[in-house]
């Protein structure tokens, strides 16, 4: 899903939820925008390049031409149910985890609805775990 999006939604729950948690609305931002710097990390473990401007137009073009098969598989950290799930314990702690979760959760939803009517299939592996055991597989059967 393209960055605007997620910067649009998360403008737009940080000023609805502004009058209950004032700055720290800026954590939604965080949660619902710059989680997206896991795509940067999977670029630069792929393909070795660091400019983050490449990886930005790199997955734009997959977005605009519906062509997911180079990135079929990937695993981004921040997009994980381990992650999600260390978040939302934390956020029984410590308000602002649970004003970034906030942002997390509509980033996770707006990014599934993308998956569901657009791209009409999930991308990447959403399980550390599982990602590492499929990789260990591929790599024993070699």
């Amino acid at each position: 899903m393209k960055t605007s999006v997620h910067v649009v939604a998360s403008v737009i729950l940080a000023a609805v939820l502004y009058h209950f948690f004032k700055w720290k609305v800026l954590l939604i931002l965080v949660g619902g925008v710059l989680i997206d710097v896991d795509h940067y990390f999977w670029y630069v473990y792929k393909y070795r390049k660091f400019n983050f401007f490449d990886s930005y137009q790199f997955y734009i073009k997959n977005i605009e031409i519906n062509d997911f098969t180079n990135v079929a598989g990937i695993l981004l950290v921040f997009h994980t149910l381990e992650f999600l799930l260390i978040v939302v314990l934390l956020s029984f702690y410590y308000e602002p985890v649970f004003i970034f979760t906030i942002g997390l959760i509509s980033h996770y939803l707006l990014d599934f609805i993308f998956l569901s009517f657009i791209a009409k299939r999930f991308i990447a592996n959403h399980s550390i775990i599982h990602w590492v055991y499929k990789n260990k597989l591929k790599i024993q059967k070699l």
